[in-house]
């Protein structure tokens, strides 16, 4: 009986040995790839933010000054003898908020699409004080350490650098809902 190959059990098992022990080195290596430590930068969160527009710009309050967001579809009632930043008040399930235009109180441009292109109510909350004001679009949330925002930002003008906490990526101003509650609420009294 011819044959063409001839194998040998030693052969064989050779092969085989030398089969199993590059098999066994190659998951020794990749376990101790997988065992490495990857040591990520990891940056301590301070801040959590709502990102909104407003004029076509982005905006942030922390989330904890947020009590909530609600559709714009309420209707506003209007008091006379007002600043015109104030639009008036919302009744949020029975509770009456005052809704102020907060672009106007910033000094900046109002929407080109008008009242339709506020979206949104934002319903900010410090203690005692409640105030809501709408935004074209909810952006996202956003999260930010203190290290991380300019504090020296080019600011477009006084109201807004009065408020803000700071610069964070992509432009987003971070604005500070206990001082612009406190400001709100002293420009409402003398006014």
């Amino acid at each position: 009986m011819p044959s063409a190959q001839k194998d040998s059990p030693v052969d064989t098992s050779e092969l085989l040995l030398q089969t199993c022990r590059s098999a066994d080195e190659i998951l020794q290596a990749r376990a101790r790839e997988l065992a490495k430590v990857k040591r990520r930068a990891t940056k301590k969160i301070e801040l959590r933010c709502v990102e909104f527009l407003l004029s076509g710009k982005s905006f942030a309050f922390e989330l904890e000054s947020i009590r909530e967001i609600l559709r714009n579809d309420k209707p506003i009632t209007p008091l006379p003898y007002m600043p015109a930043f104030f639009r008036g008040l919302v009744n949020v399930r029975g509770e009456v908020v005052p809704l102020v235009d907060l672009s106007l109180y910033l000094g900046l441009p109002p929407s080109t699409k008008g009242q339709d292109a506020l979206k949104s109510i934002i319903i900010l909350q410090k203690e005692e004080t409640t105030v809501g004001f709408q935004c074209e679009q909810i952006v996202r949330i956003r999260e930010f350490s203190n290290n991380e925002l300019q504090q020296s930002i080019a600011a477009q003008n006084e109201a807004i650098a009065g408020l803000a906490k700071g610069c964070g990526r992509g432009g987003v101003v971070v604005l500070d809902a206990a001082i612009f509650i406190q400001q709100l609420e002293k420009r409402l009294h003398s006014e």
